[in-house]
């Protein structure tokens, strides 16, 4: 195949992710925030403990879209914070199920919880969500894992809450997880330039190199939504 040939499949293939952004951005619709806290839309736990990534149960009760987005953040006393993970409208009174990875790793998911809304993830986080494939087990996975490593600050737990019921339910072993977070330190210590031991101090806000001091993600998450 000719470069002149690659050249152009790939300039289709950009335009076409441009232009499905670009619809989607303009497309008319109000967001999700704005749907719960006009008292128009349920948004339930679908899956259980240690399933990656998750799926939650919309319900649009109102009489406008709503437009979901990579990085909506659901939130709840009861069970596991979660992180939308991919750009969804939900049509006035219609339900859609769309997917989700979660943000405390030291909690576990419980089906049937009610969640509410906050602020959007940081940056970073969202970087990892479109960086992954939510329909490949492994994918996900990984995807999961970076995700609670930069909500602990590195100091992931894997013998707690969501980890264990994902092992549980992937039948992995202890010696892989520890294995999938050693490559998700590396991957997220490449994509920043920083070494392993300054995650901690990755300035979640920024999308660029960064080595900023700010408090956790989890610390970030509780005073965003005041929850």
């Amino acid at each position: 195949m000719s470069i002149r040939l690659v050249f152009l499949i790939f300039l289709i293939v950009a335009f076409a992710a441009a232009t499905g952004f670009i619809s989607y951005s303009q497309s008319t619709g109000i967001s999700l925030k704005q749907a719960y806290d006009n008292g128009n839309l349920v948004i339930t736990q679908n899956t259980s403990a240690g399933t990656v990534p998750h799926q939650i149960n919309l319900v649009n009760s109102g009489n406008d879209p709503v437009k979901v987005k990579v990085g909506d953040i659901l939130v709840t006393n009861s069970s596991q914070d979660l992180v939308v993970a991919e750009n969804r409208t939900v049509e006035k009174n219609s339900t859609v199920l769309v997917v989700a990875y979660c943000i405390e790793p030291s909690e576990r998911a419980v089906s049937g919880t009610k969640f509410a809304v906050g602020n959007p993830a940081p940056d970073a986080v969202k970087e990892i969500i479109y960086g992954s494939n939510t329909k490949d087990i492994a994918n996900a996975t990984s995807a999961q894992v970076q995700i609670w490593i930069l909500a602990t600050g590195n100091n992931l737990n894997i013998y707690s809450g969501e980890p264990v019921a994902m092992v549980e339910t992937q039948n992995l072993t202890y010696t892989q997880l520890r294995q999938i977070v050693e490559d998700g330190k590396t991957s997220i210590s490449t994509r920043y330039n920083i070494g392993v031991n300054e995650i901690k101090n990755l300035n979640l806000n920024e999308t660029s190199n960064s080595s900023g001091v700010i408090n956790g993600f989890l610390s970030w998450l509780k005073t965003s939504t005041g929850i």
